[in-house]
């Protein structure tokens, strides 16, 4: 698949998600390009190191690659610490074939209903999203997302973190819903920054985000309870 676009910065020993699925574009900073080359060959794309510098810079270079690339304006863009796609009821995670597999059924599912963005649970908690509801059409998705850039929607290069959830609500906002499959979890290496994270956010950086996103829509779209946990209210009525 040419479609995969997997951003990466001083991970040129070990991008565990082209690993696992054996494709990909790894993107990039040209300065870099010669480091992780040697150890991935051709999956290497670099991009101008201009255009890297930020998560969210990177980010909106990939949507270029995707404009100048893909005929059909969509394309996979998955966080470069993917190790796997879990199967939350049978507590079983995919093969890379059969990951790949699933890519090809979110894409064509996504098309048909002219989403513009498609993606997987982030928690392993089978009890929040049960059986009954195999999907959501208001509900965000990360690490491992199909987008369409046809709508012009890029990343807001001044956030430092929260870009990821600040795209999907500028998405709801803009096309009024997206796809999640709910039964379906994308397993990744670091979670919430971590002590290996490249970008090493906390907390309390999150709530600096959350802020920053709130007063941009001009509401409460992120909340937190008391220990510190995120709860988001979609900024549209009616879906």
């Amino acid at each position: 698949m040419d479609n995969i676009y997997i951003p990466s910065y001083n991970r040129h020993d070990k991008v565990s998600t082209y690993e696992f699925l054996g494709v990909g574009n790894i993107v990039v900073p040209q300065s870099q390009e010669t480091q992780y080359k040697k150890r991935y060959g051709n999956a290497v794309m670099a991009i101008p190191d201009n255009k890297d510098g930020s998560v969210n810079k990177k980010r909106n270079a990939i949507i270029d690659l995707i404009k100048e690339q893909q005929s059909d304006k969509s394309a996979w863009v998955i966080d470069d610490d993917l190790k796997g796609i879990k199967r939350k009821k049978e507590n079983i995670i995919l093969t890379a074939d059969e990951t790949l597999e699933l890519f090809e059924i979110v894409e064509i599912m996504a098309k048909d209903m002219n989403a513009k963005f498609a993606g997987f649970d982030y928690s392993e908690d089978n009890m929040k999203l049960k059986d009954m509801a195999p999907f959501s059409l208001t509900k965000p998705s990360f690490h491992t997302v199909f987008i369409n850039v046809s709508d012009g929607i890029r990343y807001d290069e001044r956030l430092r973190v929260q870009g990821d959830l600040e795209y999907w609500i500028h998405k709801m906002a803009v096309n009024r819903y997206c796809l999640k499959f709910n039964q379906y979890v994308a397993l990744t290496d670091n979670e919430d920054g971590g002590a290996d994270s490249v970008i090493g956010y906390d907390k309390n950086d999150r709530f600096k985000g959350a802020i920053a996103i709130n007063n941009k829509y001009g509401r409460k779209i992120i909340t937190h309870n008391k220990r510190g946990n995120q709860k988001f209210t979609i900024p549209i009525k009616g879906v």
